[in-house]
């Protein structure tokens, strides 16, 4: 991992920090993918990196790890407004300055988030530019919150520059940080979370008709919305007794909240997932 900063003058503040993961075979010649990984609120970029073993996983690829403002994104209820600190253009900036300091495959670059990086996520998912450019995201835990929340309107107006955004998500039915149901979160009401995941079904493939597999002796519940093509462009995994955290079966230090290690490991499901899509003239 090395340190990275990232400078714009028309960003505030005007540098911002992220660790940076560079294969060992990378060569500067080869265009290689991007995973763009937000942490919670909170959380340490470089725990981020830990629980989700995107750097020493199976990815051929970079992985930048930016850092927030005081740890925390746009789209939480304590974050200051767009027109203070813009987290979803900082992103886009994040992916511009490193498209000219690496050979980046312009058509898969991914985001992965947690929480509150869920959270702005699913805020890039719903930008004009940031949606045309990122080929899928992941979240897990992801912090929707209802106007009412937040500052100013925003997980309320989404619009993706092109359909489907292809986003895979997991959820625990005890998440006792960002609740299922939403209206009982405690930092105020977020979506629930089935609500949020038909919404961007409808809008991904017209309908929420989706497939239900049974995971994990009935533990785990896979929900698949496929668009016309048969591509699942929309997965929702619903996790029986899981709290809030990146989902994998070795214990971490936030098993508290986790309520410790689940059935499955999340991140090669997100790799598979991501290695599904890109981002060509024209759409996917």
């Amino acid at each position: 991992m090395i340190e990275y900063n990232v400078h714009s003058e028309h960003m505030h503040p005007s540098q911002r920090h992220a660790i940076l993961h560079v294969p060992d075979d990378y060569d500067g010649q080869s265009p290689v993918p991007l995973i763009v990984g937000l942490h919670g609120k909170a959380q340490p970029p470089n725990e981020f990196a830990e629980h989700t073993q995107f750097s020493t996983s199976t990815f051929k690829g970079l992985v930048v790890y930016p850092e927030g403002i005081k740890l925390q994104w746009t789209g939480d209820p304590e974050s200051p407004p767009r027109k203070v600190i813009d987290d979803i253009a900082f992103i886009n900036v994040l992916i511009d300055q490193l498209q000219n300091d690496y050979s980046i495959d312009a058509s898969r670059i991914y985001v992965a988030g947690f929480s509150n990086g869920g959270g702005l996520a699913a805020l890039l998912a719903g930008d004009p530019k940031a949606s045309g450019r990122i080929a899928a995201f992941a979240i897990s835990s992801g912090a929707f919150y209802k106007d009412e929340a937040l500052k100013e309107p925003l997980f309320s107006r989404c619009h993706p520059s092109r359909l489907p955004v292809p986003i895979l998500e997991f959820h625990g039915d005890s998440d006792p940080v960002i609740h299922y149901v939403g209206k009982t979160t405690p930092d105020g009401p977020s979506y629930p979370v089935w609500d949020w995941v038909t919404e961007w079904a409808k809008r991904n493939t017209g309908t929420a008709e989706n497939t239900r597999t049974s995971l994990y002796d009935g533990k785990v519940e896979k929900y698949s919305f496929a668009s016309d093509d048969g591509n699942e462009v929309l997965v929702h995994y619903y996790i029986h007794g899981f709290g809030h955290g990146w989902p994998t079966k070795r214990p971490l230090n936030n098993d508290e909240q986790r309520h410790g290690p689940t059935y499955f490991d999340a991140t090669p499901i997100v790799l598979d997932f991501f290695s599904r899509f890109a981002i060509h003239k024209g759409g996917l």
